[in-house]
């Protein structure tokens, strides 16, 4: 299984997300940003694309990045001040699928909430980030495409 991480990351949150997911995918897996991203992601099983919601969608670079990337397997994962659970947080998952190139298909969704306060800012010392909650997305999704 080949996978790729990619993130947009302004405080740094979704970047230590991005580097505790890799961690658990199999080993040699890049976890790059956008600006680094190939432009041609035919050659991986899975792409995990990370953003911060900014302004009820996904940040510039995160959108950008989600309109070049094309592959049957995408997991989305993102930070959000909303409740993980609310309809609020379905429309903004929602919007930022449909930036993916046709024919993608969405494999897994995640979400960690973070503090309104704080949402802006980079994290503090020792800020639960759920980066266990993380790598369990990640093995799962990973396992589920391996078909165990």
């Amino acid at each position: 299984m080949k996978a790729i991480v990619v993130y947009s990351s302004k405080t740094g949150r979704i970047q230590q997300i991005a580097q505790a997911m890799v961690q658990v995918l199999p080993q040699g897996t890049p976890c790059v940003p956008v600006d680094e991203m190939p432009s041609d992601f035919s050659n991986y099983d899975c792409v995990f694309m990370g953003f911060w919601i900014d302004e009820n969608q996904a940040d510039p670079k995160g959108q950008e990045a989600l309109k070049k990337i094309a592959n049957d397997h995408v997991a989305i994962f993102t930070t959000m001040y909303d409740d993980p659970y609310s309809d609020q947080a379905s429309k903004h998952l929602r919007s930022a699928v449909e930036l993916l190139k046709p024919g993608s298909g969405v494999v897994g969704t995640y979400i960690t909430w973070t503090d309104k306060a704080r949402y802006m800012y980079e994290p503090e010392a020792g800020e639960d980030l759920h980066l266990d909650e993380a790598q369990s997305f990640a093995k799962n999704t990973v396992s589920r495409l391996k078909g165990n």
